[in-house]
């Protein structure tokens, strides 16, 4: 069967390959094989090729951090799943190979009303701003901030915000993307700007602000921290900008904010992963949450894929031999 192998931790275009890999063992007791249907390629997919992400699999080795599959078969003892019902497959079950072999526990049932590349790209994004929004225990009608609110995760983050009752304050760099924001229900959305402060403040008043989620880093952190209140908590998920965090500690320490890095996959966050990915499936299914359109390409022609997905975005590999 096919699948997308690292070879080695260095350059993507050089180190992942096709392979004709042999087929997983039959599912044993408590497991299911998985036909995978569509599996993104994502960032973090690119970092792990690179050795620069949290996990190292021993190599060689597929890849790919999510994805949507068709249960073919169960082991003995398995209730969780049936053949023929349309799951997620979870972290640590890597996506891009044509069938996997995964704890029929840890996989999540998806209605058929979602599409198959919608539902293939719902286990990071959505559920890593399920996760942000709740870093800290806010009552409801409490504000957050967010930069990269155009993002997949930023998109997510003001679904799940609003389902929470916490209003959102959303940093864009583009004004054409107000409007289309305040569509998803965003609060508040203004453009990147020397003024984009006060004119927050105006907006919202003595408010305080006690969460901030900074997905772009670098020198977009310094309107968060202008907008943040005394004792807030500043989340670091992602460095859009190519630049490190460095914070003003003269800020940080006035404030008396407090910051931390976030990755979905701590051991604290993986029990609630499973429901978050079916909340993150619900809002899909009640529009609350669009996920981007993606590019479709055979796994065959990853390297075509890989290129589009450089120049141009969001990709999903084709991972089912048998679709046309």
């Amino acid at each position: 069967m096919l699948a997308i192998h690292l070879t080695q931790f260095g350059e993507p275009e050089k180190s992942l390959k096709v392979a004709d890999v042999p087929e997983p063992p039959a599912p044993a007791a408590g497991q299911a094989l998985v036909q995978v249907e569509y599996a993104p390629i994502d960032h973090h997919d690119l970092l792990l090729a690179q050795g620069i992400y949290p996990v190292r699999p021993e190599l060689p080795t597929a890849i790919g951090n999510e994805g949507v599959g068709t249960v073919i078969s169960v082991g003995p003892g398995v209730m969780e799943v049936s053949p023929g019902e349309r799951v997620l497959l979870p972290f640590g079950v890597f996506s891009w190979s044509e069938r996997v072999v995964a704890r029929a526990a840890d996989l999540t049932v998806v209605d058929k009303s979602i599409s198959l590349e919608q539902a293939a790209m719902l286990t990071i994004n959505p559920v890593s701003a399920g996760l942000l929004v709740s870093l800290r225990d806010l009552p409801a009608g409490s504000w957050v901030v967010q930069n990269a609110a155009n993002s997949g995760v930023g998109r997510s983050v003001i679904a799940f915000a609003r389902e929470r009752g916490l209003p959102t304050i959303n940093i864009v760099r583009r004004a054409e993307l107000v409007s289309e924001l305040h569509d998803l229900g965003a609060d508040i959305v203004v453009v990147d700007s020397a003024d984009a402060g006060a004119r927050v403040r105006e907006a919202i008043g003595s408010d305080p602000v006690l969460l901030g989620l900074d997905g772009v880093s670098g020198a977009a952190t310094a309107l968060l921290l202008e907008v943040l209140t005394d004792g807030a908590l500043l989340a670091i998920y992602g460095y859009l900008s190519g630049q490190p965090f460095t914070p003003d500690p003269d800020v940080l320490r006035t404030k008396n904010i407090t910051t931390t890095e976030f990755w979905m996959y701590q051991d604290e966050f993986l029990p609630r992963l499973p429901a978050l990915n079916a909340e993150s499936a619900r809002l899909v299914s009640e529009g609350r949450i669009v996920l981007p359109s993606a590019s479709v390409y055979k796994a065959a022609d990853f390297p075509k894929a890989l290129a589009y997905f450089r120049e141009s975005g969001k990709v999903l590999l084709d991972f089912n031999p048998h679709r046309a």
